[in-house]
Parts: structure tokens; sequence; C-alpha cells
């Protein structure tokens, strides 16, 4: 694959609005595997440098998701190794440590919904903003145990959409809601369980807007308000400051309005004192408020 070709899977990623934080940081692993086994150089040293090049360009297109930055630094870690030998079997290493990288990420979503399906238990109607893997995962787990859900639509692209159609075809009885609807049916759920992009050094979460407003809802409602996603989301406090992604207007279908600006701020922060806990695959982590 050419560099003009790696760089049409950057705009990719970049563009990308249907795959959630994880799955797209495990594109970005794809992208380096193969950019590993197939990215002409001379020698190791070049090879090298274009890899760091690729993997910080890869970094920079979703800033708000912290599970790219986080795999991605991992997979930098190894290629000061890969340096000491030759390059087929740098080649070889470096592909292999991201395949595996991804391998890990798909089954900390697995064991995040083992410990969310545990929590939430059977026959209990769960409410969720957005689509998440995690939240799939975990539906998936309980899709037979009389499980009932309450999907928001989540515009402006309406990802909840994904959900329902898959509830739908798992016989799941589901109830698809307007996102100005939260605060109505919130009171219905046992529960509200959502995935995150980030999970800030301080407990708070990085998602799709619409999450704290369901946060709040629940909290006045007196529903558990769950967050489920891997260890690889959490932000250190060192990191650099987290980026609230805005998309194009035009997303949103209204006209250009003369002295109307039109807003679409994707991601929101929900404070951590509105989560009840923090599912990831180590276990629960219960709220200092609900211990």
């Amino acid at each position: 694959m050419s560099p003009a070709e790696f760089n049409q899977k950057i705009t990719e990623i970049r563009e990308d609005r249907v795959r959630g934080a994880s799955e797209l940081a495990r594109g970005c692993l794809a992208v380096l595997a193969q950019a590993a086994r197939e990215l002409p150089a001379e020698s190791v040293a070049e090879w090298q440098k274009r890899l760091l090049q690729l993997s910080a360009d890869l970094a920079e297109t979703r800033p708000s998701m912290t599970p790219v930055g986080n795999l991605l630094r991992r997979w930098n870690e190894g290629l000061a190794v890969d340096a000491r030998s030759n390059l087929p079997v740098a080649r070889r290493s470096a592909a292999g440590r991201a395949e595996g990288l991804i391998e890990r990420s798909r089954r900390a979503v697995a064991d995040c919904a083992a410990h969310a399906a545990r929590l939430l238990g059977s026959g209990r109607p769960i409410m969720t903003h957005s689509f998440s893997s995690t939240v799939l995962e975990t539906c998936r787990l309980l899709k037979d145990r009389e499980l009932r859900m309450i999907v928001t639509e989540s515009r402006p692209l309406e990802e909840g959409r994904r959900l329902a159609e898959q509830l739908s075809a798992w016989r799941v009885p589901t109830v698809y809601v307007t996102d100005a609807q939260m605060g109505l049916f919130v009171a219905e759920a046992a529960a509200v369980l959502v995935g995150a992009d980030s999970v800030l050094a301080d407990g708070a979460v990085l998602n799709k807007a619409g999450t704290y407003l369901l946060a709040l809802a629940a909290r006045e409602r007196g529903v558990p308000f769950y967050v489920c996603c891997e260890s690889f989301k959490r932000r250190a406090a060192s990191d650099p400051p987290w980026v609230l992604e805005e998309m194009a207007a035009t997303e949103l279908g209204v006209p250009l309005w003369p002295e109307v600006t039109v807003r679409n701020v994707y991601f929101e922060v929900t404070p951590a004192r509105l989560v009840s806990a923090w599912i990831d695959e180590t276990g629960v982590r219960q709220s200092r408020e609900n211990q």
C-alpha cells in the first residue's frame, strides 16, 4: 500500500461518524499493522521514523477519544526494541504487537460487558444513549434474560438506531425515543448504562452530547447511572487537555439563516458526582456516594 493510500485511511478515520472510540482505536492499530509490513524503507531507522509519524498522524485524528492515543502509545513503545532487529524481523514484531493490542481491546470489551451484565441482572429495563460496543455486548449477554431497553435516537446522526436495529433482531423489547424525551422515560428505567469515549482522571466522563442531561435526569429520578468502558479509555491527569469535537453544522439539516449560528458539538463532560459506578474489564468501582 502506498503512502497516499495510508493518508486516505487517516482521512477515513478522522471523518468516521459510525464507529465508537474503541473500534476506531482498533482501526488505527490495523492501519499500523499493515504499514509495519508494507511501508517502503531502506533501513530500520527510516522504517521506524515513518511509522512513528504515521502513528502521530493517527493519534491526532480523534483527540477526544482517549483509547486511540493510549493504544497507539503502547504500540509505539515497542518500536525502540524493533529498531535493534533487522528489517524483516522488525516488521513482523511491530505488526504482531498491533494485532495483539487489537485482541486485548476486544477481550476488554467482552470482560466489561460480563461485569455489567452481572451488575444489572435479569428482567430489568435499561436506558442508554448513543452507541457503545460495551453496551451492545451487555445487551447480547442479557437478551435471553428478559432484558428491556429504552434507547435514545442520539441526534444528529442517530447512533441509537444502530443499537435499536440490533435489539430488534434479537427480539428484545425496546422503546426508541427522541433525545428530548430523556427526562420522561428515564423514570421507567431501573438503571442507565452508557459507554464513554474517555474517562478523565477525576472520574468525569467524556461522551456523546446528551449524556450529561441523561445523567442529571437519572439523578433527579433516583435511577443509577453506570458507565461501562475499557480501562484503555482512562485519561491520566498528565495527558494533554481533552478536546470537545465539533462537527459540521450541515449535519443538523437546517438552512443558513442570517444572524443564526448553528453549533454541532459532539461530546460533553458528565461530572463524576453523577456516576453511580464505573465498570471496566477489572470489575465494578462504586462511587463514594454509593459505598
